[in-house]
């Protein structure tokens, strides 16, 4: 699957090859144009549940401009089995549940056409996403891989998910060192969703899980 990068790079070839402005492909798509002029200056990303309006206003598929396999050729690749975590984890305030317990462990096959890098990898657990607050990325519903690293390898702005007692939500991480602030930030078209900050002094109970490097979505 490409990048957010990769998306409007091609989408700019895309542009260019059918002689269209970003006006009339807001008009296509059906969207507003300053915030496809957002999508391609980077300062918004690229909602993937909008891929197949745009990908028909650039006479492609949703699959070409993602850069996926469609389902149909996917049955005869690679695949490994993943823990599952049967629960749905919050995109939305932090909801109580307890996905790490042991028992409630299953287990998924994936293909690794999806899983890409991460293919066979023993350090992934699989669930779902649920709510909006971050639907400007990973919609409502969507099948997520975590990277199960602790803070290792996590990076301002990556999207991680984090538990506090016991409570669990996915969100963008952001660690201000001068400060000593710690920020979960939504990114979400529902402005009700607000950051959820923790001063170091504070944030003994918050725990970071893993970061999330692969999710699936339903067009």
């Amino acid at each position: 699957m490409r990048s957010n990068k990769e998306i409007i790079d091609y989408m700019r070839v895309l542009l260019k090859r059918r002689k269209l402005s970003l006006n009339q492909l807001a008009d296509k798509a059906g969207v507003a144009k300053s915030t496809v002029s957002r999508y391609f200056s980077f300062t918004r990303q690229f909602p993937l549940n909008k891929a197949d309006d745009f990908a028909k206003a650039l006479g492609t598929t949703s699959e070409d401009l993602l850069g996926v396999s469609p389902i149909d050729n996917l049955q005869n690749t690679n695949s490994h089995t993943y823990a599952f975590l049967p629960v749905h984890i919050a995109a939305g305030v932090l909801t109580s549940v307890d996905p790490l317990m042991h028992r409630d462990v299953e287990h998924i096959e994936l293909s690794d056409a999806i899983m890409r890098k991460y293919a066979g990898d023993k350090d992934i657990a699989v669930m779902y996403v649920n709510g909006d607050s971050m639907n400007h990325v990973i919609p409502d519903g969507s099948l997520m891989a975590i990277k199960l690293t602790g803070l290792d390898g996590i990076n301002n702005g990556d999207i991680v998910v984090f538990s506090e007692d016991g409570s669990y939500s996915v969100k963008r991480y952001y660690d201000n060192k001068d400060a000593k602030i710690i920020t979960f930030s939504p990114d979400s078209s529902n402005p009700n969703f607000e950051p959820i900050t923790y001063r170091y002094e504070d944030a003994e109970n918050v725990r970071i899980i893993g970061k999330v490097v692969v999710y699936t979505v339903v067009l």
